[in-house]
């Protein structure tokens, strides 16, 4: 009987989701520009981490997809993950609005599900609440640089005090890196040092902790329950995966210009921005933004939240049942495109900032506050509701709409695209690997740029 020889590709990416796993392979990456990058198949499964063995749904899922490819043998298999909860973190600073703000923005961009935030001295409710959340990871931050050392310094003490030993990623003043560390380490913390997220007054540097987040993440999952097979089964790196989809936001938008990805899922909705925003509005601006950007709704969802988003809708509009996870019936996708539809809406209202009218004894004074979004012309939906419901496009259309509030909203005559292919969050992990041109051609052809 012949051997079936297996077929060599580029890469084969794992997306390891709360309910679902997706294989995705991808071919003629490492020959860009000569030759065009191609998604060549998809397969899924239910994820298996609540059957103590994230291998059961990995396996499935590319057992799918090699039933249509037959066989593979890639050079290269990475992973992205929201499983088990997705990355939860804690982060502490010592002002609300300048460190504690700087590390919450590190935390999310990175990926992260943010649990906790404290700003100042950590008191004994902080640490029960520490050990009740049961992070992943603890951001430590506090003081620009050359400021304050004893806030930072008191909360590493505190940490040692906790029940639990999850990795410390220190991205505060860096005068008293060693001291911090010199702190933590000898109570059996993991510490890894990054820059300051808040260097200067009015100045985020939220890059080096996104970084050092992944590979925190990336330590901590081969470990996590259920995901112990993971280790060997990928290769390459392994990213969460809303910090997957926010790099190749990055890409692309470095490519098309200023905009805004939405991803509805059924727990939660994510609206990921790259943008400096307007001149117009920065010269109104009241704090400092980053130039990515990711905010997580938790109690907006197709499925998981579909309670609490069917109850933002007036009584008469509210769904007769809610969905299921996988709606299929067109009763259970009606109701389920109405969620959606809300859940983009308010997300994207809750992530753009607006203006503000203030008045001084000087008159009144019109500033702008929060994230500006007016310089986006180009609005993408992810994820499995916007681009597997009928109407994304109308769903992102309606979530621009300004009504008759002064929220700083991309114009009303942005593109609007999808991600048909679902290959956002594994070109972010793509990235690590392959060229990032040939990743943006891959985004292109999915969205239709």
């Amino acid at each position: 009987m012949p051997v079936c020889r297996a077929r060599r590709i580029d890469a084969l990416v794992v997306e390891i989701g709360s309910t679902t796993t997706i294989a995705t392979a991808f071919d003629a990456l490492a020959g860009w520009p000569e030759t065009m990058p191609l998604l060549l198949g998809q397969g899924l499964a239910p994820t298996s981490v609540g059957d103590g063995d994230v291998g059961i749904g990995l396996d499935a899922a590319r057992a799918m997809l090699e039933a249509t490819l037959g066989p593979l043998a890639p050079d290269v298999t990475l992973a992205t993950s929201s499983a088990a909860g997705g990355l939860r973190m804690t982060v502490h600073g010592l002002t609300s609005k300048m460190t504690a703000m700087a590390a919450r923005e590190a935390a999310l961009g990175a990926g992260a599900v943010v649990k906790y935030q404290t700003a100042g001295r950590l008191r004994d409710g902080d640490l029960r609440q520490i050990e009740v959340v049961e992070p992943s990871l603890i951001l430590l931050a506090g003081g620009v640089e050359g400021g304050d050392t004893d806030v930072i310094l008191h909360n590493a003490k505190r940490l040692t005090e906790l029940a639990v030993r999850p990795i410390v990623v220190y991205a505060g003043n860096s005068v008293v890196t060693e001291e911090a560390r010199g702190i933590l380490e000898p109570a059996g913390f993991r510490v890894m040092v990054t820059a300051n997220v808040y260097p200067g007054i009015d100045e985020l540097d939220i890059v080096p902790a996104r970084h050092a987040i992944h590979d925190a993440f990336e330590e901590h999952i081969t470990h996590a329950p259920g995901m112990e097979r993971i280790g060997g089964f990928v290769s390459g790196s392994i990213l969460p995966t809303p910090g997957a989809v926010l790099i190749a936001a990055e890409l692309l938008a470095a490519a098309e210009g200023d905009l805004v990805v939405v991803d509805v899922g059924g727990a939660t909705t994510d609206v990921h921005s790259v943008t400096d925003g307007s001149p117009e509005m920065a010269a109104i601006s009241t704090d400092p933004q980053p130039h990515a950007k990711r905010t997580v709704e938790g109690d907006l969802g197709t499925f998981v939240s579909a309670a609490t988003v069917a109850e933002l809708l007036p009584a008469a509009e509210r769904p007769d049942r809610l969905p299921p996870a996988v709606p299929t019936t067109p009763a259970e996708i009606a109701s389920a495109s109405l969620l959606a539809r809300t859940a983009a809406v308010t997300a994207m209202h809750r992530h753009a900032g607006a203006l503000a009218h203030l008045y001084t004894p000087s008159g009144r004074t019109t500033v702008a506050r929060g994230r500006d979004l007016t310089a986006c012309r180009l609005v993408i939906g992810t994820g499995g509701a916007l681009t597997r419901l009928p109407d994304g496009v109308g769903m992102l259309r309606a979530a621009i709409d300004p009504g008759s509030g002064e929220r700083l909203l991309p114009p009303t005559d942005a593109r609007i695209a999808l991600d048909r292919d679902y290959v956002f969050a594994a070109c972010g992990v793509l990235s690590t690997r392959f060229s990032a041109e040939a990743i943006v051609a891959l985004l292109q052809a999915s969205t239709g740029l």
